[in-house]
């Protein structure tokens, strides 16, 4: 009898392990992991994707050079935000350009064509997150610059696509008041030691992206700490305090999908 009851607490002792280590929903995702892709002539680097069990957003990093064309392409069921961190682009739609810049997001809805072209000396670096995730960006198969590749099959709206100024910024600056309506993103600028609330739904994911600095977050059991590029990736629910943690001022992208609270 003791030898059964000995198995029996074996057994749930492993469940419990088990059950411990389905409910941890928070990974720091290092910038070194990142996954290159191409798209025309710029090289992209995947960070949170599908493949590392993300359902609901992506994080995508980009480095481009005068004159160089991220092809004109369509998500068909992901709405698509482009954020310029470094250097300036033109969002292009068929024949028209419309220049933003570093500070600047254009917000482009499932269906419309887009693309992006670099202008200006120096490296432009961009992030984008596509809500939902559209694995098809990864594997070639939107890049209509490819020989022989169709045109992009979708629509230019005038006025669908939205342009916002994010740089000045400390809080939301995209979400579901301006059409914005299946993720939020935040641009959050911390002293060390100041700190926000990160909420998580419970069938939610959220992103924090350390653009400069460094940031300890802590939910109910445990800490962790990204540096510089690299991202802390949520799926619910979850509850953070989020604070910087570098002697310099801290630049996070915060994301939410679906949009849950503060904006």
């Amino acid at each position: 009898m003791q030898f059964l009851l000995s198995r029996a607490a074996l057994a749930l002792g492993i469940l419990a392990g088990a059950s411990l280590g389905a409910a941890q929903t928070v990974r720091v995702v290092r910038f070194a992991e990142g996954k290159a892709f191409q798209m025309g002539k710029v090289t992209s680097m995947r960070i949170v994707h599908p493949e590392i069990g993300a359902k609901r957003l992506t994080l995508n990093y980009s480095v481009s050079q005068d004159g160089r064309e991220f092809a004109q392409h369509v998500h068909d069921y992901s709405d698509d935000t482009i954020l310029i961190l470094q250097g300036q682009a033109y969002l292009r739609q068929g024949d028209s350009r419309r220049l933003f810049h570093a500070g600047q997001c254009a917000f482009v809805p499932a269906g419309q064509i887009h693309g992006t072209v670099t202008t200006g000396a120096g490296d432009t670096i961009m992030i984008s997150f596509q809500v939902p995730p559209d694995l098809a960006l990864y594997t070639g198969a939107r890049d209509s610059s490819r020989p022989g590749a169709a045109p992009p099959n979708g629509v230019i709206t005038p006025g669908a696509v939205r342009f916002v100024d994010f740089g000045d910024k400390n809080g939301f600056f995209t979400h579901p008041k301006m059409g914005s309506e299946r993720v939020a993103a935040a641009h959050r600028t911390l002293k060390r030691g100041e700190r926000f609330t990160a909420e998580v739904g419970s069938k939610g994911e959220q992103l924090l992206f350390v653009w400069k600095g460094a940031i300890l977050v802590k939910d109910n059991t445990n800490s962790y700490t990204a540096g510089e590029k690299d991202t802390v990736f949520v799926s619910g629910p979850d509850q953070l305090q989020v604070a910087g943690d570098s002697e310099q001022d801290t630049v996070v992208i915060q994301v939410q999908a679906p949009p849950v609270s503060g904006w």
